[in-house]
């Protein structure tokens, strides 16, 4: 079954096919009630109040994107770990995969079908619950809840998760793999040898690590308030950013390099100018809960950050060089277009090259 924007617009049903006027209460009651009762996860205790003083403001009336359709004929995204959403990837715009239980599907938004790409089962792995996953370069990977990567066990440690797979092109051409884990490292593993080529330690259990435009900075965040950048080839700490007050989940390179975010369970997205990082160049609020994933386009003009549920929004940065941010003063408005649905949200993705279509894995 699939929900059409002939339908939506005609008012009929919502884009996840609910008919409100057969609800006993309207949305936007139901939606009040949803913000009043849902409780944000945190790990630390430092009140929220200490960073509202810091949150720019943002319009909200932007409509970037288009609604086309939900497919809910399908088998749905299946989270395994409330705090890890990176289980949705579009490769191309007819190419788009997410997880399902110890499976990796692709659907194919043209034709509207839905296929096991990956069956774990099938290789004596059923019992891999997914943790994470990545597609790019030619190459897919998942991780698991133990710590296994592909086909192989990358950490013996009994707390080594994977909390995030980066997919990039490294310097030589080759693509190379950026695997966060909970056992307090980030591997560099060489996807055509299928080799890991370093090991950096950090202080703390590494939630995300990307890989800087020009391939020599890694952003980390983890289990600590501080992000590091890094050298990507020998993993010396190169600058701290601070300003969040809880632990961060999600991190993104604007595709100039100039740029980085990052999402924290103290329900921000924090944008760093690479330029002056002796500050946070904006500081960007969320509606329901922590920003647990984070995608600029590839073609530079949008931020999308997804909270653990609910709620998407999509930020204008500007033009290809970020400039959208870098030129907003201390008054000025960001804009925005808020996704509204009701939902746990397994990950996000923009079709790569032009981000023509957004799409979103509602669990």
């Amino acid at each position: 079954m699939e929900i059409t924007a002939t339908e939506v617009e005609a008012g009929t049903v919502d884009m996840q096919g609910i008919d409100w006027l057969q609800v006993p209460v309207s949305r936007d009651v139901f939606r009040d009630q949803r913000i009043k009762n849902y409780r944000n996860y945190k790990n630390l205790s430092v009140p929220h109040d200490d960073i509202l003083k810091d949150i720019r403001k943002v319009r909200t009336d932007a409509n970037y994107y288009r609604f086309r359709f939900t497919n809910i004929k399908t088998t749905k995204c299946s989270i395994i770990h409330f705090q890890l959403r990176n289980l949705l990837w579009a490769t191309s715009k007819n190419d788009v995969f997410y997880t399902h239980d110890s499976t990796v599907r692709h659907w194919c938004p043209v034709t509207g079908v839905s296929r096991v790409a990956l069956d774990l089962g099938a290789h004596d792995m059923g019992a891999v619950k997914i943790s994470t996953m990545a597609a790019a370069c030619g190459v897919m990977m998942v991780g698991d809840r133990g710590g296994p990567v592909q086909t192989g066990c990358i950490t013996a440690d009994p707390n080594g998760i994977t909390n995030h797979v980066d997919i990039e092109r490294a310097r030589s051409g080759g693509p190379v793999a950026f695997i966060s884990s909970n056992d307090e490292r980030v591997r560099a593993m060489d996807l055509t040898t299928m080799q890991v080529t370093s090991a950096f330690p950090f202080p703390w259990p590494v939630n995300c690590t990307t890989l800087s435009p020009d391939r020599r900075m890694l952003c980390v965040v983890g289990d600590d308030t501080d992000t590091l950048l890094v050298d990507a080839k020998s993993g010396e700490t190169l600058r701290t950013l601070s300003g969040h007050i809880d632990y961060s989940f999600a991190c993104a390179w604007h595709p100039s390099g100039r740029l980085v975010a990052t999402g924290n369970q103290d329900m921000t997205t924090r944008v760093y100018d690479t330029r002056n990082m002796s500050r946070t160049l904006a500081v960007l609020g969320s509606r329901l809960g922590a920003v647990r994933s984070l995608r600029f386009s590839d073609c530079g003009r949008w931020l999308c950050a997804a909270e653990p549920a609910d709620f998407v929004h999509l930020y204008d940065v500007g033009f290809a060089g970020g400039g959208g941010f870098a030129t907003g003063s201390g008054d000025w408005t960001f804009r925005s277009q808020v996704i509204d649905f009701f939902g746990e949200i397994a990950g996000v993705g923009f079709t790569p090259g032009d981000a023509s279509s957004l799409f979103i894995g509602n669990a």
